[in-house]
């Protein structure tokens, strides 16, 4: 009896670590790489990488995606960390596996901004400023050919489902919009408000699941899911043109702030404060892994 009682102990430490461990990992993207990242061994010198998922190498792909995947633009982790979703402005949308970075799905959209799953084996992205773009766009995991749904949307940029909603996020340029998913097959629009300021960027579920980090051109806010108001983020340091904002269950933020153009050669952290290096590397945006 004591030597099981000794056995779980040492179990429950030994999970308590690992889900301690995995809370600190984040998620690097841009150019054709994906990275897994150790935020405590990484210093403001140079970064921890854990992992590197390259849509190069990636020989699940073919030429002709692989081609498409040379500008990563969002990176999310989902199923407890076990899948991570990722989209490109290259036009395509993709789901990896986190153990074994293979590629599970793989679709074409226009200037590809943002992605999320869904419930009924379903995944919907954000097609931004394209000929073709301008949307929002519903498909079956297990047949990534055919788009179920579509709704017009300028300048789509971020899509969150809330579960203890039912509701998808939907946000453009200057308009977020709340909708329904009344069957596998469709969304159905509910609400929309105007944000504050104008070129909606990152739109991103806090780690209470009770507001949304929404980014414009000029702010990074919050949106209140129970009383739908906006609000600057607390002591949040204001820069323009932020690309990515998300928090840990201790509340410390992650973000991206471009340098160059669109991108950054660094990823900052804010409450408390720090910044990792990443000089090889163009990064557009940065999520805490789980």
């Amino acid at each position: 009896m004591i030597r099981f009682a000794s056995l779980f102990f040492v179990w429950v430490l030994l999970s308590f670590g690992s889900l301690k461990a995995q809370k600190s990992q984040f998620l690097v993207c841009g150019d054709t790489k994906l990275l897994l990242v150790d935020y405590q061994k990484s210093t403001e010198e140079k970064a921890a990488i854990i992992w590197e998922w390259d849509s190069r190498n990636a020989s699940e792909l073919s030429d002709e995606q692989k081609n498409r995947f040379r500008s990563l633009d969002d990176c999310k982790a989902v199923n407890k960390g076990k899948q991570i979703l990722v989209s490109s402005s290259s036009n395509a949308i993709a789901l990896l596996e986190s153990k074994t970075q293979k590629v599970q799905f793989v679709a074409s959209v226009p200037n590809a901004h943002s992605i999320e799953l869904l419930p009924h084996n379903r995944i919907v992205a954000a097609a931004s400023t394209n000929d073709k773009g301008n949307k929002i766009m519903l498909f079956d995991l297990d047949n990534p050919d055919q788009v179920l749904f579509e709704d017009s949307l300028y300048s789509a940029h971020g899509v969150v489902w809330v579960k203890e909603q039912k509701l998808l996020y939907a946000l453009g340029y200057d308009v977020l919009r709340a909708y329904s998913f009344p069957n596998p097959n469709e969304l159905k629009l509910e609400k929309s408000w105007e944000i504050p300021g104008e070129g909606g960027h990152d739109l991103f579920l806090s780690n209470d699941r009770k507001k949304l980090f929404m980014t414009e051109h000029h702010e990074a806010w919050v949106f209140d899911l129970e009383t739908n108001e906006f609000q600057k983020i607390p002591g949040f340091p204001q820069a323009e043109n932020i690309k990515s904002v998300s928090e840990n269950s201790a509340g410390q933020i992650i973000y991206t702030v471009p340098e160059e153009s669109w991108w950054t050669f660094h990823v900052s952290f804010h409450n408390p404060e720090k910044k990792i290096p990443f000089p090889d590397m163009k990064v557009y945006k940065a999520r805490w892994y789980y």
